[in-house]
């Protein structure tokens, strides 16, 4: 049987109908004993609660496949058993083993835009996100099976890569991989290895680049770029110098250079031009070889402050009122990439004072702040969100930092402690402002609760801006114009521009960029549709009453100010 998949990027609940409720309409299950399996679910907190679909197959009244068959249903996905998997080896290898467990995925194979996954839970936006990390997956299309399935197929085709790999190293296929450990060591001391990992670290820095990527590879070891949100094919390194160069970024960066099996973290400081960068550094075992990832991270005196952010004058002056206030929750929200994290920092540099106790718990923490205590979330010593914000609301804060909100759990703590007289500022994955109230609901946090705590809500995305060294005016394509529900015919003011290409931005048209941002402001009218309504729709309509601007609606404007392209809004948008 072949399998059509859905394209969810991430899964959105069409009609926001819940699970329970699906559950209910099949008959499979009566609105008593959905009662008394959400009880239940109430009744556990913190690493022993679970999932509505774990607990009704746990207290016998559904089989894993009846919850998969009504997840699938209820986000208009395609059902998938055993037998519907044949999942090649190599591919399934692109995602350790350990993270496909914790998120409960399975990589089936490649799309033209991503990778097509089975999972057992759909909802769980932020595995989804872990798979997209490790493979750098543009886009996932998703397919559920039951969790018995997924279990089984991660046991069969892991065991069988790992049967695979010991075949693989009794074979001698170049020189490089049977370097000891000491040579290794030696040979990333050399003056030529030095040499290229300082011009590498050099140019990224120069290039204003966000991440380095070198990549192990058939033809040769490639360093990319990731500037202005894109990747850039740099430079290739001849194979040859693999392992020493792998080895000296593992050296310097703090890792195990005999450990290859495995991925690891570690962190460097880079001296460039007398400034000093902070780097967070990622190994992932991979067909070719470990490939390396190098985060560079921006230092405090680097933060952009909130006027530099790209709001609308009236988008700057909520932000800061609600950043000003004594207590409250504000909510950024937002893709992977999108700048959330940047914009946390920059609320914190423009209001944060000596008089107040601002504390913050980042997993991880990507900028040092002078004057804040910075808290890392450490998940494998047991330090999570919400154990590490029960502990910070023992220590008198006023103003608390979440990096993110993962579950319910850390949801509850955070609308909880905005209630009690602190200011709470945090994160979400949604794709709009009335998305991420809906999302709160939907982690079982009660509307009343979410109404009263909530004060602010910011959805973004980050824009590329044309090339200032070589924009000139043009004339959208009729097509583009289209796409976004633009008029072919411009306004009269509209300046439009374009880089055309020049040495200052590499070719590419683009160099910086902008931010763009969808601002919902909790008041009485938005605090009445959350207690009664909470759907997308509702809170959206109600926001437009009170002057929300639509996320594409903001990213026009700025295409016709020639703060963008119209192509990079249908990129982004």
């Amino acid at each position: 049987m072949s399998v059509q998949p859905t394209e969810i990027d991430p899964p959105q609940l069409p009609q926001r109908r819940r699970l329970g409720d699906v559950l209910v309409e099949r008959d499979l299950l009566t609105r008593e004993q959905l009662e008394e399996v959400l009880a239940a679910q109430r009744r556990l907190t913190g690493r022993d609660r679970k999932r509505l679909g774990q607990l009704l197959v746990e207290m016998g009244y559904l089989t894993e496949r009846q919850v998969a068959q009504a997840l699938a249903e209820l986000l208009a996905l395609e059902l998938v058993d055993g037998n519907d998997l044949a999942v090649p080896m190599e591919v399934a290898r692109l995602l350790p083993r350990q993270v496909a467990e914790r998120a409960r995925v399975l990589i089936l194979g490649r799309t033209p835009d991503g990778l097509k996954v089975a999972t057992a839970d759909p909802t769980n936006v932020v595995a989804l996100d872990d798979v997209r990390a490790y493979t750098g997956a543009h886009s996932l299309s998703v397919v559920v099976a039951p969790e018995s399935v997924i279990k089984e197929q991660i046991a069969r085709v892991y065991s069988m890569a790992a049967e695979a790999q010991l075949d693989a190293s009794k074979d001698e296929d170049t020189k490089a991989n049977l370097l000891e450990d000491a040579e290794l060591a030696r040979a990333a001391d050399q003056a030529p290895t030095v040499r290229l990992v300082n011009q590498i670290l050099t140019d990224a820095i120069r290039m204003g680049a966000s991440d380095v990527h070198i990549e192990q590879q058939s033809d040769g070891v490639w360093v990319r770029h990731r500037i202005d949100g894109v990747l850039r094919d740099i430079t290739r390194v001849p194979r040859g110098a693999a392992p020493a160069l792998i080895s000296r970024l593992k050296i310097v960066s703090g890792m195990d250079i005999a450990e290859r099996r495995l991925p690891q973290d570690g962190r460097m400081k880079i001296d460039t031009d007398g400034v000093s960068t902070e780097a967070r550094v990622s190994s992932l075992p991979a067909v070719h070889g470990e490939k390396i990832v190098i985060r560079l991270l921006a230092s405090a005196d680097r933060i952009t402050r909130v006027d530099g952010l790209g709001m609308e004058p009236a988008q700057r002056d909520i932000l800061l009122a609600a950043a000003r206030a004594a207590q409250g929750l504000i909510l950024i929200t937002g893709p992977t990439g999108s700048g959330k994290t940047n914009t946390l920092y920059s609320v914190l540099v423009d209001t944060a004072t000596r008089e107040k106790n601002v504390v913050t718990l980042e997993d991880p923490v990507e900028i040092r702040l002078p004057g804040i205590t910075q808290v890392q979330i450490d998940q494998r010593a047991g330090l999570t969100f919400a154990r590490g914000l029960r502990a910070v609301l023992r220590q008198d804060p006023d103003v608390i930092l979440v990096g993110e909100v993962r579950d319910s759990e850390t949801a509850h703590l955070a609308l909880e402690a905005a209630l009690t007289g602190h200011l709470v500022l945090t994160t979400l994955h949604t794709n709009s402002a009335p998305g991420a109230v809906t999302r709160l609901v939907e982690m079982g946090v009660e509307p009343f609760l979410v109404a009263s705590s909530l004060r602010l809500v910011v959805a973004q995305r980050l824009l590329r801006r044309p090339c200032p060294g070589c924009a000139k005016p043009y004339r959208p394509d009729d097509d583009v114009l289209h796409r976004l529900g633009v008029r072919t015919e411009l306004p009269s003011d509209a300046a439009p521009v374009r880089g055309v290409g020049c040495v200052e931005c590499n070719g590419t048209g683009y160099r910086g960029r902008t931010g763009v941002f969808e601002v919902l402001p909790i008041n009485d009218e938005t605090h009445r549709i959350v207690v009664r309504n909470p759907t997308e729709a509702a809170i959206a309509e109600a926001a437009a009453h009170v002057g929300m601007r639509p996320l594409r609606q903001a990213a026009i404007s700025k295409a016709f100010r020639g703060e963008t392209t119209f192509e990079e809004v249908l990129r982004v948008c």
